[in-house]
Formats: structure tokens, C-alpha cells, sequence
């Protein structure tokens, strides 16, 4: 008789996929932050055929890098024909967006979304107001990591999120304690007095 093993939600087996297909771990690297064993990942790796999709993926990806920096000639190209002022500005956007990219990879700042930000469950309004305060943390931490990315109205934004966070917390008795190891450490908050 066919032992049945214990049966894993749906977003276990696609956080799994991800990791493996996108984030390019290995088996074992894929197991332990998600929770299951090496030997289901790579059953589900042959059932779901992994190995297909993530040669798929990394090749779809080489294909966006070539193509960008094609697309990017080719604008600098047509620029330079043109002196068109609309183009001159797509180029210059699309030069910066390339600048900004390529000093968050030397910085180590470009993190797979997947492994770093898990979903919170809500279930209840206090679930909620935890969740807007983890997300409010983490724009502050991306908003400190790219100095540049810092004006007026994402300071604005995040005035307004920590007011309607405060009201909130006050409305439904929410502490700071009530999240588990979360919370602004002593450097955070002083970058973000000198922001303000």
C-alpha cells in the first residue's frame, strides 16, 4: 500500500519554484527556507518539471538583458540623429534606470522579492495594522538604501502611513511589542528624523 505523505499548500510548492526556477537555488538551499524536505523539493521539481522552466527562465532573462542593452543603443543612436527632445528623455531615463540597477547590484541591495518578503496573513484588523506597519518598514528600508530615490512626496507618503499607522494602532489597542522580533532599530529611526 502507497504511504501517503503529508500534503503542502499551493504557495509552499510555488515559494519552492520560485526559488528554484527564479532564484536559481540548489535543491537543498530550496528545502530549508521553505520548510520541506530535500526529497519532496525534487519530486515536485520532476513533477512540476522544474528543471525545463528554470533553464526557460534564465534564458528568457539573458534575452531581456541583451535586449535592453540593444534597445538602448538604439535609442542613443536615434538620439543622436534626431536631437528629438522626447527621445533625448527616454534615453536619459532609461540611462538612469540602467546607472540606478547597476550600483544596487554592486551594493548587494537587489534582493529576490520572493525569499525577502513573505506574506503577512490578515485576519483580523490587528493582523492588518501589523501587516501596514511591516510594509511601512520596509519602504523606509528601500527609500534608506537608495538615498537618491528620497524627496519631498515619498516623505510625504511615508508622514502620511505613519499617521494613518498611529491612529490605527491607537484605535485597536496595537502595540509595538505585539510584533514579534519587527520593529525600527535605534539607527532606523534616527535616519528617518533626519529625513523628516
Amino acid at each position: 500500500m502507497k504511504r501517503k505523505g503529508r500534503e503542502h499548500a499551493p504557495e509552499t510548492v510555488w515559494k519552492a519554484q520560485e526559488l528554484y526556477c527564479v532564484a536559481r537555488l540548489t535543491f537543498r538551499e530550496v528545502a530549508k527556507q521553505s520548510g520541506v524536505a530535500e526529497s519532496t523539493v525534487k519530486r515536485w521539481a520532476v513533477k512540476h518539471e522544474w528543471r525545463d522552466k528554470r533553464e526557460r527562465i534564465a534564458h528568457a532573462e539573458c534575452d531581456i538583458r541583451a535586449d535592453l542593452v540593444l534597445a538602448r543603443s538604439e535609442m542613443i543612436k536615434s538620439l543622436m540623429k534626431s536631437k528629438d527632445a522626447q527621445t533625448g528623455f527616454a534615453v536619459a531615463s532609461l540611462e538612469n534606470l540602467a546607472i540606478k540597477q547597476a550600483e544596487f547590484q554592486r551594493a548587494g541591495v537587489i534582493a529576490d522579492v520572493a525569499t525577502q518578503y513573505e506574506k503577512r496573513p490578515v485576519s483580523s484588523v490587528k493582523d492588518a495594522v501589523l501587516a501596514l506597519r511591516e510594509a511601512v518598514e520596509k519602504k523606509l528600508g528601500l527609500l534608506l538604501a537608495s538615498p537618491d530615490d528620497v524627496n519631498f512626496k515619498a516623505i510625504a507618503d511615508i508622514q502620511k502611513a505613519l499617521k494613518l499607522l498611529a491612529e490605527m494602532e491607537a484605535a485597536h489597542n496595537v502595540n509595538q511589542e505585539d510584533t514579534p522580533n519587527k520593529g525600527m532599530t535605534a539607527d532606523l529611526a534616527a535616519k528617518i528624523r533626519e529625513l523628516m
